[in-house]
């Protein structure tokens, strides 16, 4: 097989397409507005779940996602996905009843986790001193991406394989299967295909507009509390510098996510706090300090460290919250795949699509997440 596959979006979801149809015969070129991984990808908890996800059939699709990267990690060492297990802790009766009722719900499901004492979690997290702890809840098989070392890691074995990578190009036209792209420095290049793949976030939007087509993800814009919360939210990723005592798991509770970071530190979010305020909202920017003082008092090592590093990204929001991964025209000239859950999704999709793009088989799991869902009587 030689078919010439476009991808535009060198974010999680384009690289992982990038080494599946490499590693499937096709011929590959991948665009990207910028380097490899430096968007969404780049600012993302890149949490592993299918935690109280909703509905059933986005759950199992997650459910999917999370063992595509089991078998990964399996098969080829995939040194990205730590598989540390989620601790969500209660500080309250009424979180602990919550919680229970959660477990409850995720166990009838056939979905691993089981319910903590607070000596127990103290044991899993022996830094962890949280105030009024009444107990927790283990979730074993999720985990955390290194999105950094993924992305170079497929899109370098890609390329290996034969694929092309064409960075700092941005696309501003396509025509069938013939995409436009300008240069930093106002030059015009041609690319053709024999399909396009877009996977390029909060990108495919503005792309698809400048040719006409409506695509339903919702605007990449701050969620303010002023303009009723239309748009894609803003979501803040932070990370401390390395701690002598650090985080083990996951960790979440009331306001606050946390997991161990690449740098030896811990990487904190959450996305409600910072989906307050618009990007270019002033008091976005204490969002950080305040979330680290949230962590801080769970974790009291992390008063002898600063946060080192916050990124700022825009939520890819297809217009219902789920997934879309699908065929944009009826000639299977363009497909294209947005959602939110795109680091946990990556391997699953990147194995349906592929089979989708080149074999013409549908995945079961992708039959709820077309686009003709949206579309208006």
């Amino acid at each position: 097989m030689n078919e010439k596959v476009l991808i535009v979006g060198a974010g999680i979801i384009g690289c992982s397409l990038a080494d599946e149809f490499t590693r499937r015969g096709a011929s590959v070129t991948i665009i990207d507005a910028a380097e490899v991984g430096a968007a969404t990808s780049a600012a993302t908890f890149a949490w592993i779940n299918s935690n109280n996800k909703k509905p059933l059939e986005y759950s199992n699709l997650n459910l999917l996602g999370l063992q595509a990267h089991e078998r990964a990690a399996s098969r080829e060492g995939a040194r990205w996905f730590h598989q540390t297990g989620n601790i969500q802790i209660s500080q309250s009766e009424d979180e602990l009843a919550a919680l229970e009722q959660k477990v409850a719900e995720h166990v009838s499901q056939g979905y691993e986790a089981k319910l903590l004492t607070p000596s127990e979690i103290r044991q899993l997290e022996p830094s962890l001193v949280a105030p009024h702890l009444t107990g927790g809840a283990l979730f074993p098989k999720e985990g955390w991406i290194d999105t950094a070392t993924m992305c170079t890691s497929l899109l370098s074995r890609a390329l290996e394989a034969g694929a092309t990578f064409v960075p700092f190009e941005s696309v501003t036209a396509i025509n069938g299967t013939t995409v436009t792209t300008t240069t930093l420095d106002g030059d015009h290049h041609k690319y053709d295909a024999d399909v396009v793949v877009m996977a390029a976030g909060n990108g495919t939007r503005k792309i698809l507009a400048a040719v006409g087509t409506d695509f339903p993800t919702l605007e990449p814009s701050g969620m303010g509390t002023e303009n009723g919360g239309s748009q894609a939210g803003v979501g803040i990723i932070s990370t401390t510098g390395p701690v002598a005592s650090g985080i083990r798991h996951i960790v979440r509770a009331t306001g606050i996510a946390m997991r161990p970071a690449r740098n030896g530190g811990i990487t904190f979010a959450d996305h409600p706090t910072g989906g307050k305020w618009d990007l270019d909202d002033p008091r976005l920017w204490n969002v950080p300090s305040e979330l680290l003082e949230r962590a801080r008092s769970l974790y009291p090592a992390l008063r002898n460290v600063a946060t080192e590093n916050v990124s700022i990204g825009i939520r890819v929001l297809p217009e219902d919250g789920l997934t879309i991964s699908d065929w944009v025209y009826p000639d299977h000239s363009l497909y294209a795949v947005a959602t939110h859950s795109g680091v946990t999704l990556s391997a699953h999709l990147a194995e349906a699509v592929a089979e989708e793009v080149l074999n013409g088989n549908r995945h079961p799991s992708l039959q709820p997440f077309g686009l003709s869902r949206f579309a208006t009587v």
